[in-house]
């Protein structure tokens, strides 16, 4: 069931054979975000249905035409011990004090993040 969404950019470009504008990139970029931001809230809402769902059927594997729901467990929480606490923390400091004598191997790119200003819901 693929959602038939307006493309803010290509919808726009269609009509006009001039250059992309700057500003138009950026406002189609923030269009498609404010989609996501709304398909995002719309699985949360459905996440403890599916669950429910999925339970229902009793099986680790949904095998369906358009996808495969697996069932798998979450990352484990561990009592560790004061010595490894104690351990874990010194190794943390040690890596930001390499950090911040040394510089990284890779990454350090240049991305640009969107931060949406939704009204209230």
């Amino acid at each position: 069931m693929k959602a038939d969404l307006p493309s803010p950019l290509t919808d726009n470009l269609s009509d006009t054979p001039h250059l992309i504008q700057p500003l138009e990139v950026i406002n189609a970029m923030i269009d498609l975000r404010a989609q996501v931001a709304e398909l995002d809230l719309q699985i949360q809402a459905l996440q403890p249905t599916l669950g429910a769902a999925c339970l229902t059927l009793n099986t680790d594997k949904i095998a369906l035409e358009r996808a495969i729901i697996s069932r798998r467990l979450t990352p484990g929480k561990w009592a560790y011990s004061d010595d490894v606490v104690v351990q874990e923390d010194l190794f943390k400091l040690l890596k930001k004090q390499f950090q911040q004598t040394h510089e990284p191997i890779a990454g350090r790119e240049v991305a640009w993040t969107i931060k949406l200003i939704l009204p209230p819901v």
